[in-house]
């Protein structure tokens, strides 16, 4: 009887650790734009957190060992870890969040915001021009091999973030960061969108010396017109360079390490264990 209640503990305590492993992925996976445009959504969504989180669950089930479950217990670190996902998602997202603000910003400009899409997985509007612009990041991005660093970045933040804290401890300068990282996307959207954005205004003015000369003209109904075939003549062109700005945007990645360093404070976190 005893070696079966021991089994039985055993059991639970592995499929705690297999949840807590999970957690964490699947908090990342919700945030993130990349999985959310690949519509994936219930099952198909926590069957791609649990493919991810696999190869650390021997490493994190060591961890887990000395930790006392109770239900807090079980609360806190089940939560900590999902808003540390959310965080991991937060900072990997920015230049798809850019992405798509370059093409609102763009749709804005070209007055085609009427035409907005309802995206069931992003629960908001969003324009035609940044539906494109992000899928063609996304397309870039798993070409390039981003998968695997991305997932390589999350299994990083184990070290910064242990399973085994009740709390994550994050830096003084954490408000800040994640400033920087709205100024970031804003900074990214423009330097996209911006050639196509000159091209546009360029048109505005060339219709506003058409409606001095011949104010007959119905210029507003001609604008919308013009510039849609303004743009479709500047994005045909702009393809050609568009893939090298979104490289550059992609290039952001790359510091994303250090980044989640900054926001975590290493050194805090040893403070606290001694």
């Amino acid at each position: 009887m005893g070696s079966y209640l021991g089994w039985l503990q055993e059991a639970e305590f592995y499929i705690l650790a297999a949840g807590f492993a999970v957690a964490r992925m699947l908090g990342f996976i919700l945030v993130l734009p990349l999985f959310s445009r690949l519509r994936l959504t219930g099952l198909l969504r926590n069957g791609v957190a649990i493919a991810f989180a696999i190869p650390l669950y021997p490493a994190l089930t060591e961890a887990l060992r000395g930790v006392d479950f109770t239900v807090a217990t079980f609360i806190i670190l089940g939560v900590k870890e999902m808003l540390v996902g959310a965080v991991l998602g937060l900072v990997l997202g920015v230049p798809f969040w850019a992405a798509e603000a370059a093409g609102d910003i763009v749709d804005l400009q070209r007055g085609s915001t009427m035409g907005s899409l309802i995206d069931p997985m992003m629960t908001h509007e969003t324009s035609a021009t940044g539906t494109l612009f992000t899928i063609t990041l996304i397309a870039l991005f798993l070409a390039a091999g981003g998968l695997q660093f991305m997932l390589t970045t999350v299994f990083d933040s184990y070290r910064l973030w242990p399973i085994e804290s009740l709390l994550p401890v994050f830096s003084a300068e954490s408000v800040g960061i994640f400033l920087d990282l709205v100024t970031r996307v804003l900074t990214m959207a423009l330097v996209l969108s911006f050639p196509i954005v000159v091209g546009l205004l360029l048109s505005d003015v060339l219709l506003g010396f058409v409606a001095k000369a011949a104010p007959h003209l119905n210029v507003f109904a001609m604008s919308l017109v013009v510039k849609t075939l303004v743009f479709s003549l500047l994005l045909v062109v702009y393809a050609a360079f568009l893939i090298n700005y979104m490289g550059q945007e992609m290039s952001f990645l790359r510091d994303a390490g250090g980044l989640l360093e900054s926001l975590s404070c290493p050194n805090c976190q040893a403070v606290r264990n001694r």
